[in-house]
């Protein structure tokens, strides 16, 4: 359904994105080029605003702008659901294993935390805290 008017600014404001960043989805070819009104003036449709939802959403979940187009672009039939899905599998996986190297790294930090604390005690033991946790 086409919504008279709807300038870059109105689908700016529906979608939250700067207009700025519609101007760069459009020239990166993510979202088509929108008509022209007679006074120069992009036109967009609902049509459009899915479309910015959609990229906004898949960026803010951590997939690239490649990853984001390649979608867009893909083959409108029975086996997209099933290719977004295996995407979402894998941006799952990515995100379980940056977890878990980020528990990792915590426990390390927490552990160079508890042993500068009970270090502090004893003014004469030198500090080798950093030395093992780069081992």
């Amino acid at each position: 359904m086409k919504v008279k008017g709807m300038r870059i600014g109105d689908l700016a404001k529906r979608t939250g994105v700067s207009t700025a960043t519609i101007r760069f989805y459009e020239a990166r070819g993510l979202l088509p080029a929108a008509a022209r009104a007679a006074n120069g003036y992009r036109d967009y449709d609902d049509h459009a605003v899915q479309i910015v939802t959609f990229i906004d959403r898949a960026r803010r979940l951590g997939f690239s702008l490649r990853e984001v187009g390649a979608h867009l672009r893909s083959p409108r039939d029975a086996g997209r659901k099933a290719r977004l899905q295996a995407q979402l599998e894998l941006k799952l996986a990515e995100l379980d294993a940056h977890m878990e190297q980020v528990r990792a790294r915590r426990a390390i930090l927490a552990g160079l935390i508890e042993e500068i604390a009970s270090a502090r005690s004893d003014p004469e033991k030198p500090d080798r805290s950093l030395e093992r946790a780069r081992r």
